[in-house]
């Protein structure tokens, strides 16, 4: 992680003093609602999905450095704190057993930002980014007792978003804005526990995606 966040500040760094209008600093809010979709139970004696996983709210904080450029375009590097997710699912003939996914994600980003004045004051933005999620998965069947082992991967990121950004101050922005950000395959380890065959046969897999809303405060150094 820090080899990677290594790269990822340097390359904002490097474009920002190639092209440089302003550095600044922001903090964001953020109220995300994470998903596993197409949730799959490698194992060769089920059937087929009886029930789908939840989706998780939680809320997170994120900080960025960047440079403001000319003509409304920005570039920043952001690191996204921890965030805590389950999701449940139960598959056929064992519908009995609950299969919880336990999630914990993290990121850092590399975001462009294209801002569109609409008033003096205020301005609308759509922004892009890409960059490394990490993601250890764990969980258990029927019981914590019953465990998957942990597993820890680093998976390539992309997000998309909009959103509304009010200029408060000299140097001062305030802004609301919505992304989805995919954070690709994720699995945890085999079952550590017997099962029907005493084999280490299980996992847990799927692809985890998160819907964000947030609230932002950027002030220029």
């Amino acid at each position: 992680m820090k080899k990677i966040a290594y790269v990822l500040f340097s390359t904002a760094f490097l474009f920002g003093t190639a092209c440089a209008d302003g550095w600044y600093g922001s903090a964001k809010l953020n109220n995300a609602r994470q998903n596993l979709s197409s949730p799959l139970l490698t194992s060769p004696r089920v059937v087929e999905r009886v029930a789908n996983p939840d989706s998780t709210k939680t809320f997170t904080g994120s900080f960025s450095v960047g440079y403001a450029f000319t003509e409304g375009w920005r570039l920043e590097g952001e690191y996204t704190t921890k965030s805590d997710a389950s999701f449940d699912t139960r598959w056929a003939p064992f519908n009995p057993n609950v299969n919880r996914m336990q999630v914990t994600s993290q990121r850092l980003m590399i975001n462009g930002y294209k801002d569109i004045p609409i008033t003096d004051w205020l301005s609308f933005y759509g922004m892009a980014g890409v960059g490394l999620a990490r993601v250890d998965a764990e969980g258990y069947q029927s019981n914590a007792a019953r465990r998957f082992a942990k597993n820890t991967q680093n998976n390539v990121a992309y997000s998309l978003g909009i959103g509304l950004n009010a200029k408060v101050g000299e140097k001062t922005t305030v802004g609301l804005g919505y992304r989805y950000i995919a954070m690709g395959d994720i699995e945890t380890g085999h079952n550590t526990f017997a099962n029907r065959i005493n084999a280490r046969d299980e996992q847990l897999k799927g692809k985890l995606k998160e819907q964000n809303l947030f609230l932002e405060a950027r002030v220029l150094f």
